[in-house]
């Protein structure tokens, strides 16, 4: 086996950038691409991109890993090669260029993690660049998974049930994959667009776009046959040309309700309206949860076998993506319950240290911080189980945790009907932005679609009942009573208010919100807790 690096560039048509609050997205339209062979001097200048809106063009090295036999001109181009093309075809030519900044902090579970091995005096560029690095190969390891995922369930179960299934845009070129890669992070995404996935407004077939390829390598590829790849690969998505887009949810989000735990109205973007949202979230349970959860559940029941379910142990992409995912890289851990536990410890030592240091004493700081200490300590308890309440134990799977409309598309079944483009009885037809994916307990995937999507308590424990409904009918496993989870949030919440209020967690804090507004919320998310049986938080 030989290896050989080669680059490809992409010539582009046009470059439009899309409205995106912590990453720079751009849409490319390709125009045409070429394949030659590289010089080794060469290969970390393809990584930097920082002139490809004026130049309009994208060059990146990809690797071949076994070249013997390619140079007869009778074999298929590589897989990366075929998905390439394959995601060109069936983007009308366009792919999405995804360039990371620093990210935002609020359930994100991996860079939660990363602080507690970090001093928190420590603030500089190194930091902030790690963090990023991190983020971007952690949300392109949650891409890479819920592929997996959702493809796996989609085969085996042959969409009997549903005339869809959600697709996940295809990772085709991360600028990291190789450890040591210099620059910043950036990647390349199959299209996820309204005429993506061989839908176009009007839901009529694609249509058939051929690829203009140029090979000047020394490696000689059957790049017609790559084509006739790519073609029946796309005839198989042809299969729902009586669907088309639907823009009800993105189109009809509010900025202000009332949330779940608040007692008033209260101001955050992209919130699905009160009367819609309970069957908005279970749609995404419905499209979404359950198909990339009972996958993991079922590579789990088939670790200890040769099933051919579960994920090729020698899967380099798999066993990557999991890393950049778990608690921790070596083992492939996955978070759990007890982990946030931790995050909080660490997060009660940040704002000690900056009580010990600031100028004015503030009695209500130190009634909370023992507050704090007796919450994590009651969460420390109910792990323990010495009340019967410890959650019992599920296998991890990639929970994308926020699972709202703007990181969703949607389509729908026309059926005749005129206003097709503006009706809640729609199916996920996409799921992208996975900032915040981690690998996870399978309950915090649910339980962040109670905070962030529904309204009330009565909303959340319908869904939790319905989720668990559907794992016991497939695994005859018990997920067990949401009340710990919601206890666990609320103190999550706490300290991530805190820690606003302390001007500790950067990135996290909303531009309308002042010191005096942040008092008010966490006076709300503590008498949250006395209603769910801590009295000790009165």
């Amino acid at each position: 086996m030989h290896a050989k690096t080669l680059v490809t560039t992409l010539d582009l048509s046009t470059v439009e950038e899309l409205p995106s609050a912590q990453q720079k997205i751009y849409v490319l339209s390709v125009a045409h691409m070429s394949i030659n062979d590289v010089a080794v001097n060469r290969i970390e200048t393809l990584h930097d991109i920082n002139n490809f809106q004026t130049s309009k063009r994208l060059s990146f090295p990809i690797t071949i890993n076994n070249t013997n036999d390619v140079n007869e001109g009778n074999c298929s181009p590589p897989i990366i090669l075929n998905r390439l093309i394959d995601a060109l075809r069936s983007g009308h030519h366009k792919l999405i260029l995804r360039k990371w900044k620093q990210g935002a902090r609020w359930w994100n579970l991996n860079m939660n993690h990363a602080d507690t091995s970090s001093s928190s005096t420590t603030n500089d560029n190194s930091n902030i660049n790690n963090n990023t690095l991190s983020m971007a190969k952690a949300e392109v390891a949650g891409y890479r998974l819920a592929k997996m995922a959702m493809s796996h369930h989609s085969q085996q179960h042959n969409n009997k049930k549903r005339k869809t299934c959600a697709h996940v845009p295809d990772v085709l070129y991360f600028s990291h994959d190789e450890n040591d890669t210099e620059g910043a992070p950036w990647a390349l995404f199959s299209y996820f667009g309204d005429c993506a996935e061989g839908l176009d407004e009007d839901g009529k077939e694609e249509r058939n776009i051929d690829i203009n390829i140029e090979n000047n390598s020394t490696l000689k590829w059957d790049l017609k046959n790559a084509i006739s790849v790519a073609k029946t690969s796309q005839s198989s998505s042809l299969q729902h040309n009586h669907l088309v887009e639907c823009k009800h949810y993105p189109s009809t989000m509010t900025k202000i309700r009332h949330e779940f735990g608040f007692d008033e109205p209260h101001p955050r973007h992209g919130r699905v309206p009160i009367d819609e949202c309970s069957d908005y979230a279970h749609m995404i349970l419905r499209d979404v949860v359950l198909p990339v959860q009972f996958s993991f559940f079922e590579w789990s029941s088939s670790s200890s076998s040769s099933s051919s379910l579960q994920p090729s142990v020698n899967d380099m992409e798999w066993k990557h993506s999991l890393c950049a995912l778990a608690v921790d890289s070596q083992t492939s851990k996955s978070f759990q319950y007890q982990d946030m536990i931790a995050v909080y410890r660490h997060a009660q030592q940040r704002l000690s240290a900056s009580k010990k240091n600031a100028t004015v004493d503030d009695e209500r700081m130190d009634a909370l911080l023992q507050m704090m200490y007796e919450c994590v300590s009651a969460l420390e308890h109910e792990w323990d189980g010495h009340d019967g309440r410890h959650p019992p134990p599920l296998p991890a799977v990639i929970c994308h945790m926020d699972l709202q409309p703007q990181n969703l598309t949607f389509w729908h079944d026309r059926n005749g009907n005129i206003n097709v483009h503006v009706s809640k009885h729609c199916s996920v037809a996409s799921v992208v932005d996975f900032e915040e994916a981690a690998y996870a307990d399978p309950r915090f995937e649910v339980l962040l679609i109670c905070r962030k999507v529904l309204a009330n308590l009565e909303q959340a424990e319908g869904l939790w009942k319905s989720y668990s409904s559907s794992v016991k009918l497939q695994t005859t496993w018990d997920v067990g009573p949401i009340e710990p989870w919601l206890r666990l949030e609320t103190v999550h919440s706490l300290f991530t208010l805190l820690l606003q209020a302390n001007n500790l967690l950067g990135g996290g804090r909303n531009p309308w919100e002042t010191k005096p507004d942040l008092w008010g919320k966490i006076d709300r998310e503590r008498r949250r807790l006395v209603r769910m049986g801590w009295s000790f938080c009165g």
